[in-house]
């Protein structure tokens, strides 16, 4: 009972520590969000955004620079301008105002990490001043800033300037635009190192502690759990732009796919993780084969695409796996609750916050719904609340199997009947105290007992009188019986009892009360009394005596007291 009060405070702590980091993550976020939308003024303005959607062959500077002149481009009247999946290139027109007398050096953030091709051209007075090629197709991207996008620094001469972009890629095209000073943009990278340094490291500790799970434990739910979260931190990595900037720069090709395939990879390992955890396979072998199926096929789809090079249909099959998977997490957690899986109510909660924050997230960035930092980062708010209930889902389960072999081992040395200690318990038990009483020297006495005529008392009365007659007997002896005493159900209607701190008069003064007690005993077998009287055997402990050797004493002492009439106390002193 101790044990289950300082497991049950332990659980509360964690479960109070690790809502306090949400909380401070969500706080967090909402900060940074402020922070982002709000920053410092700049002497240099954004006047106005136009832009136009290629149609056909590649458009040259000059020639976007005529369509803009005869007013092809159109008015950008969305706040962050989005395009989708599979847009066809895209020119933005930007109109920048320095009402300054002197050249203004600032930052254009634009766009996302993943953007493919991203060329930047400055204008001023017609005269191209500047021009930059980017994109995560490049080697060494210039300008990419992890979370923040590409930061290309450009020197503004006073007066009126321009600035055409063209945009390309096979991901969703979302264009977040702002000017920014360098003191800006180091802060936004403090900002960010602060929120992504303890997103992964929540999430790496999370999944470190389950790999040592499934090391210990070999449940294979541990292992699936921290591969889901594995693909989710990589995931998170390739599209926030921190792999391509700090670990794979050289690497364009691997950029095209890197998220896309790890967007399908945490899909399929957390279905991997919802089917073992959830037991599909006993309590719906069905849905257990279909999850199999689904994720043997986007598998393949997703290789197919990457050996194709069709990088527009890995784009389509990743966000359309994202949408099924965390929709079919959500109804599988409503089925498991459903069945009164005490876990299923944590994995229902966990999944229906992985399902908000990735549904805002997707929705974002596929130009759905509005695009704001909240909601681009709704997927990493959501992933860090579901991991944590699933966390605490996985420990819940984890107790549940501790406290069910516990339940099974106490079964295993508890007689069924009387719930007394069985043979095995005792053997193991005394075994300690005898080892303890011979290096101490202490005293040791060892009873056995046995309830005359229980035959008969099986053939007269019946089995189930004859059981009642044995629960009677064991309640007795675990009143009568000190807490430093072992007390057993030896077999039948057999008991042994090893008594500690306690010489051969004292013993045999107890066994004397014990026998009076099942004297005064009486037990009703329908309208009929049952009386009873047993037989003791004693054996005292010494140096040269085993375990076995007293119990082998202590039975001829009571055999000796069954064959002098019963109803009486005999030992070996």
């Amino acid at each position: 009972m101790a044990s289950s009060i300082r497991q049950f405070k332990w659980n509360r702590f964690i479960l109070e520590a690790v809502l306090d980091r949400i909380l401070r993550y969500a706080l967090f976020c909402l900060f940074l969000a402020q922070a982002i939308s709000s920053a410092s003024a700049s002497a240099v303005r954004l006047a106005g955004i136009d832009y136009l959607v290629e149609d056909g062959r590649p458009l040259e500077l000059q020639q976007a620079v005529s369509l803009h002149l005869s007013g092809k481009f159109r008015p950008e009247t969305r706040s962050i301008p989005d395009f989708g999946i599979n847009s066809n290139p895209v020119w933005l027109h930007l109109s920048i105002d320095n009402p300054s007398g002197s050249a203004a050096n600032e930052y254009l953030v634009a766009g996302m990490t993943w953007l493919d091709h991203f060329d930047v051209y400055v204008l001023h007075s017609g005269k191209l001043l500047n021009r930059v090629r980017t994109g995560d197709e490049t080697e060494n991207a210039p300008g990419l800033t992890p979370a923040l996008g590409y930061a290309i620094p450009i020197a503004f001469p006073p007066g009126e300037s321009e600035i055409y972009l063209r945009l390309q890629c096979e991901d969703p095209m979302v264009l977040p635009i702002r000017l920014l000073s360098n003191e800006e943009i180091e802060k936004g990278r403090i900002r960010y190192g602060y929120f992504y340094g303890f997103f992964y490291g929540y999430l790496a500790a999370l999944c470190i502690y389950n790999l040592l799970l499934f090391a210990g434990l070999r449940e294979r739910s541990h292992l699936y759990y921290s591969l889901a979260l594995l693909s989710a931190i990589f995931c998170n990595v390739s599209y926030t732009g921190h792999g391509a900037a700090w670990v794979w720069p050289g690497f364009p090709s691997f950029q095209r796919y890197v998220i896309l395939a790890t967007m399908v990879a945490y899909s399929v390992t957390g279905l991997l993780f919802a089917s073992r955890f959830l037991s599909l396979s006993e309590h719906a072998p069905r849905i257990r084969k279909m999850v199999g199926w689904f994720s043997v096929s986007v598998i393949s789809a997703m290789a197919f695409f990457i050996l194709e090079g069709n990088q527009a249909g890995a784009a389509l099959l990743a966000f359309s796996t994202i949408a099924v998977f965390t929709v079919f997490m959500v109804l599988l957690g409503i089925l498991t609750a459903r069945k009164g899986m005490a876990a299923g109510r944590y994995f229902l909660a966990a999944t229906c916050f992985g399902l908000v924050g990735a549904a805002v997230t997707d929705f974002a960035v596929w130009g759905k719904i509005r695009f704001t930092a909240l909601t681009f980062h709704a997927f990493e708010i959501g992933l860090v609340i579901e991991a944590t209930l699933l966390a605490l889902a996985l420990a819940y389960r984890m107790r549940q199997y501790q406290e069910a072999n516990l339940q099974a081992e106490k079964m295993a040395r508890q007689d069924p009947l009387t719930g007394l200690s069985n043979r095995r318990a005792f053997m193991e038990l005394a075994s300690l105290f005898r080892s303890s009483a011979g290096r101490g020297g202490r005293s040791l006495m060892l009873i056995m007992m046995d309830i005359d005529h229980f035959k008969g008392i099986n053939d007269r009365y019946g089995h189930r009188a004859g059981d009642e007659v044995l629960i009677a007997v064991g309640s007795m002896l675990k009143r009568q019986s000190r807490t430093s005493d072992i007390v057993a159900r030896w077999g039948g209607e057999e008991f042994i009892l090893l008594l500690t701190e306690t010489d051969l008069e004292h013993a045999r003064s107890y066994a004397e009360k014990l026998r009076k007690a099942v004297a005064e005993l009486r037990v009703n077998a329908g309208s009929q009394i049952i009386s009873l009287t047993a037989s003791f055997g004693l054996a005292k402990c010494s140096t040269d005596l085993t375990l076995e050797d007293m119990i082998h004493l202590a039975d001829a002492e009571l055999y000796r007291a069954k064959s002098e009439g019963r109803n009486r106390v005999c030992s070996n002193g």
